[in-house]
């Protein structure tokens, strides 16, 4: 196992610990996404600077040019990495517009330090696309619990706007 996991996995322990002993946050479902937020963001900093890949070219900057079958699969790979970012993200209670700002500024800060750093791995277009599309699809999940939950309870406490 990578000690980047290890450490991920440490670090979600220790927060999720600390976070019961202090009570903050106040809600138990907060704590857990802190502590899980800090899990997967560590699998994503192994799986996209720590892992060298690329299909030799050090940046990709034509948009949605999904002819190659592997990329087809690298854009659903890439939604999936950052679904779990979204439905953190909508936990905590932000809109959508902040999810989207906040998927896509991790994004490019990814694929910035990959072309930077020159980390063997391919600076690309469409991993911010497909990652961005990820962050908001996880959000919008989140939402759509919610107002099924909200149905069910009969309440009408709005947690998650859509709204801009």
């Amino acid at each position: 196992m990578s000690p980047l996991i290890v450490i991920g996995l440490l670090g979600a322990v220790g927060i999720g610990a600390a976070s019961m002993f202090f009570r903050r946050p106040a809600r138990v479902g907060r704590r857990v996404a802190l502590a899980l937020g800090w899990f997967w963001a560590s699998v994503v900093f192994y799986a996209t600077l720590a892992s060298p890949s690329g299909g030799g070219s050090v940046l990709n900057l034509v948009p949605l040019d999904l002819t190659n079958p592997l990329d087809l699969k690298d854009f659903a790979l890439n939604i999936l990495l950052f679904l779990p970012g979204g439905v953190f993200l909508g936990i905590w209670g932000m809109r959508w517009t902040r999810v989207l700002v906040l998927g896509c500024g991790m994004s490019m800060a990814i694929e910035i330090t990959q072309y930077v750093t020159a980390s063997g791995r391919t600076a690309d277009i469409n991993d911010v696309l497909a990652n961005t599309t990820g962050a908001l699809i996880g959000f919008l999940l989140v939402a759509g619990v919610r107002k099924v939950v909200r149905r069910m309870r009969g309440t009408k406490r709005q947690r998650i706007s859509l709204r801009g």
